[in-house]
């Protein structure tokens, strides 16, 4: 299974990210990452969910994370739903779960298309654009996966 049981949360997630930032359902072009290892955004993001093991409150707080950037910045458009994605869900999981990866570990997540210094990066700069404003109140969590869903 290409996407290793989360089929219907991954495309979602596809869906939603690519609708809101206009970006390609494909990575742009690397000279570091051969396309094989490239997958479709759907792909990608499920095989994070199935590598993490995470809540699917994670997820979607990663999701409300995206929109939230959205809503501070509404003419940022995406290059890479991959990098919004996986910035997104390191920031969702750190915010929300106690135990928590090291960023290495999320390099492997990311399937070998960013470099721990890339993932560094990409979470700080996360971080910086919503002005360290990452806590989700739960009602509004769950009322926004209501909405997604």
């Amino acid at each position: 299974d290409p996407y290793h049981g989360h089929e219907e949360t991954a495309k979602l997630c596809a869906r939603f990210i690519t609708h809101l930032f206009a970006c390609p359902d494909s990575p742009p072009r690397s000279i570091a990452v051969p396309p094989a290892l490239s997958p479709p955004l759907a792909k990608f993001i499920a095989y994070a969910l199935h590598r993490t093991r995470l809540d699917v409150s994670v997820t979607f707080a990663a999701l409300y994370l995206l929109q939230r950037l959205k809503v501070r910045l509404p003419n940022a458009r995406g290059s890479s739903g991959h990098r919004l994605f996986i910035s997104a869900f390191v920031i969702a999981c750190k915010v929300l779960c106690d135990d928590t990866y090291l960023n290495k570990s999320w390099s492997i997540v990311g399937q070998g298309m960013f470099a721990l210094r890339e993932i560094n990066q990409m979470e700080r700069e996360m971080c910086s654009y919503l002005e360290w404003q990452l806590n989700i109140e739960p009602s509004a969590l769950k009322e926004f996966e209501q909405q997604v869903r």
